[in-house]
């Protein structure tokens, strides 16, 4: 076999509900220490939401646009916000679910990315506030 071939299996890193609870109770207490309200999303490699927390008080338009922030930094493996302005229009129109309002971190890990944390519905340096506290929580 050739060193050059690429193997058809490789090892891989994946979320586990224990780490998801762990990132919404740190940005829930990150939210309080605050004094704001957010929704807080979580989604594996393939952008699937796998665990979501709407704090009580927070706006109900925060459910859609925490979702979209965490599926973009997965899926484009940055944080939101990265885009130049004048390309963040006609990269939403093209992909749906993108956004590049900030507050959404992709979480890798051994130079893989295998999800992403956001959290949204405050004031968007509070966002990336509660959203930086939750990734931290895993000690990223």
């Amino acid at each position: 076999m050739h060193e050059d071939v690429m193997a058809d299996f490789v090892p891989t890193h994946r979320l586990t509900e224990d780490a998801s609870v762990k990132m919404l109770q740190a940005g829930v207490t990150k939210a309080n220490a605050l004094g704001c309200k957010v929704s807080l999303a979580v989604v594996d490699a393939s952008c699937r939401l796998i665990a979501f927390l709407m704090m009580d008080g927070a706006r109900h338009f925060s459910i859609i646009t925490t979702q979209r922030k965490a599926i973009t930094a997965a899926s484009q493996r940055l944080p939101t916000g990265y885009a130049p302005d004048e390309n963040a229009l006609s990269m939403s129109v093209r992909m749906g679910d993108f956004t590049n309002v900030p507050g959404g971190y992709p979480i890798e890990v051994d130079g893989e990315v295998i999800g992403a944390v956001a959290a949204g519905g405050a004031k968007i340096e509070q966002d990336v506030e509660v959203a930086k506290a939750a990734l931290k929580a895993l000690g990223l």
